[in-house]
């Protein structure tokens, strides 16, 4: 470092305490905004002899031309635009030989994740400074998220002769980018490590983790498990937690979960993690074990989204209200208010719940958002509803589909069945062949009495979706029913029915279909079934039919009767009446 800019190194000093080597991240913006750096040189590629060389070379003096570079940068910095300090560095880094440029340079090109640049920078900075156990663990993140094994070997094995107790599980911040076969390279380099240092316990880990993305879970368990037995930490307990749910071990991923709970009662990652699995699990007392957690840990969103959502489903909307708002400035602030709303509808606050549902601003949650707006409002404000729909197919086209249908759905319920009509043609001319589109436009269409269209949308559906379950069934009911193409029908409800057997809509589809083909007592096991598992005036009237005819007459009239009382104006069992002629 020169000492003719004293002002300069107040600017690095204050700033690189910022941006610490191994707990750097990114957006994709700013990932994005690195690939337009300067040309590199040719000192991309680090060489053996100069990771390997113990000579410090001669700083040189920056000009007055590169103070202006050097400021911009900074601010760069301070704008939080990493991109553009990162290029600025790195041109700067190439022109001169200052250390706390090449610090800077490296530090802010892991931060974009432009790990070629990384490397070049870490190599210089070893050019300046050989011995930094810093910038030899620069070198070991930039070389083995570039997969290169050979220097990742160098640089590993002189960070761990410089810190025998050097943490390098950290080193594998860059490796998500790379391919299966190249993460899969770089299992030899932790191997070496171990063998050269066999007191790094932490070698171990960083191997399991490895081999935890590479997606060989048991493998990683059994590294990991013996790594844990020579020396522990929470983030190990961790890591073999996560390991016996990939395996789908849950009873060993609860107790080892259980066990880190009670080692390390203030560590807030175990807790999160214990709060995630105790909501998704189906043991007892969950939402007590919740509470427990978040009386402890109250500033852990996750841990007061996940009490949040078990209140919620326990019916405690109070404390579920309470737990919602606090979680509004947090990342889960969509599904706060998303819930809100639902807590307001509930206590049939209509506008607040609006409200809160127009709060939501992004899918997941805004489509649900929406459905609920467009039961709140249709009565109301459909025309208000219909724009909301509009502006959010404008803003996220991926979501069209399922926004047209909502819009179809609200006409729908509002008897207009003429304007849902109208908005499935409006939907499926924007998206042609969207299967969903065609299956909701051919369940209107049945009710309609438009059997040709409901026959065209679920063929044009089995054509894209041949083992469409809702389409076979659909379509095979629909024949069954109007008595047409009854082996087709057959076929298709078998097919539907091989794919989900305890579905009661798919037996009954079953049972009326064996009716219509005269096979009266095995339609009879069908329908029975089917009432098993859904009160159904539907299904109760079939039953009736086929009791009917095979002359179970008073059982037929009780079945008909229990149709009534589960829905007054049953369509179905009245049309088996007319058609059976059944003096009612």
């Amino acid at each position: 470092m020169t000492s003719s800019a004293p002002f300069k190194r107040t600017l690095l000093a204050t700033l690189i305490l910022s941006l610490a080597l191994s707990g750097c991240t990114t957006t994709a913006s700013q990932a994005e905004s690195s690939g337009s750096s300067a040309p590199q040189t040719e000192t991309d590629s680090v060489p053996a002899q100069a990771i390997e060389s113990e000579t410090r070379i001669a700083t040189t003096p920056l000009t007055g031309e590169s103070f202006y570079t050097l400021l911009l940068a900074e601010i760069a910095t301070n704008r939080g635009d990493y991109g553009s300090a990162a290029q600025l560095y790195s041109r700067l880094d190439r022109q001169f030989d200052d250390l706390e440029v090449a610090q800077r340079a490296t530090a802010l090109n892991q931060v974009v994740g432009n790990y070629d640049s990384m490397g070049e920078h870490a190599g210089h900075w070893l050019r300046l400074e050989p011995n930094s156990v810093e910038g030899w663990q620069a070198l070991t993140i930039a070389s083995l998220a570039n997969a290169d094994q050979v220097t990742a070997k160098r640089a590993l094995d002189r960070w761990l002769m410089l810190d025998p107790d050097a943490e390098v599980e950290g080193a594998l911040a860059g490796i998500n980018s790379l391919t299966n076969d190249q993460q899969a390279s770089l299992l030899p380099v932790f191997a070496e490590a171990e063998t050269s240092h066999p007191d790094n316990t932490s070698i171990g880990f960083a191997n399991a983790q490895l081999l935890s993305t590479l997606g060989r879970y048991q493998q990683a368990l059994d590294v990991i498990s013996a790594n844990r037995a020579r020396q522990d930490s929470p983030d190990k307990g961790l890591l073999e937690f996560r390991l016996h749910l990939e395996l789908n071990d849950i009873e060993q991923a609860r107790t080892i979960i259980s066990e880190l709970t009670g080692q390390y009662p203030n560590n807030s990652q175990v807790a999160t993690a214990y709060a995630g699995f105790v909501y998704a699990d189906s043991g007892a007392n969950k939402a007590d074990t919740l509470e427990s957690l978040f009386n402890r840990f109250p500033n852990e969103p996750v841990i007061a989204r996940a009490f949040a959502r078990e209140s919620f489903d326990n019916g405690d909307y109070d404390t579920a209200e309470v737990l919602f708002e606090r979680l509004i400035p947090t990342e889960f602030s969509d599904e706060a208010h998303y819930f809100l709303g639902r807590i307001s509808r509930i206590n049939r606050l209509p506008e607040e719940a609006a409200q809160r549902f127009l709060s939501v601003q992004a899918p997941p949650y805004l489509i649900s958002a929406l459905a609920e707006l467009s039961e709140v409002w249709q009565n109301s404000r459909p025309t208000d509803i219909q724009k909301a729909l509009h502006q959010a197919r404008q803003a996220y086209p991926g979501q069209s589909p399922v926004l047209w249908r909502i819009e179809a759905d609200l006409y729908r319920r509002l008897g207009d069945t003429e304007q849902a009509m109208a908005v499935y043609g409006q939907a499926l001319s924007a998206h042609p062949g969207d299967t969903s589109l065609l299956y909701d436009q051919a369940l209107l269409a049945a009710n309609l009495g438009q059997y040709d269209l409901l026959e065209a949308n679920l063929i044009d559906v089995l054509e894209q979706e041949p083992d469409n379950t809702s389409a076979l069934n659909a379509l095979g009911y629909t024949w069954a029913d109007r008595n047409v193409n009854l082996p087709q029908a057959q076929r298709y409800i078998d097919r539907a029915l091989e794919q989900q057997p305890d579905d009661p809509a798919i037996q009954d589809s079953k049972g009326w279909v064996e009716y219509r083909l005269g096979n009266l007592e095995e339609a009879e096991r069908w329908l029975r079934r089917s009432l098993e598992s859904m009160e159904s005036d539907e299904v109760a009237a079939h039953l009736a039919a086929v009791l009917w005819e095979q002359n179970k007459q008073d059982e037929a009239l009780r079945w008909l009767d229990q149709a009534f009382n589960w829905n007054s104006n049953s369509p179905t069992a009245r049309a088996i009446i007319e058609t059976l002629g059944i003096d009612r």
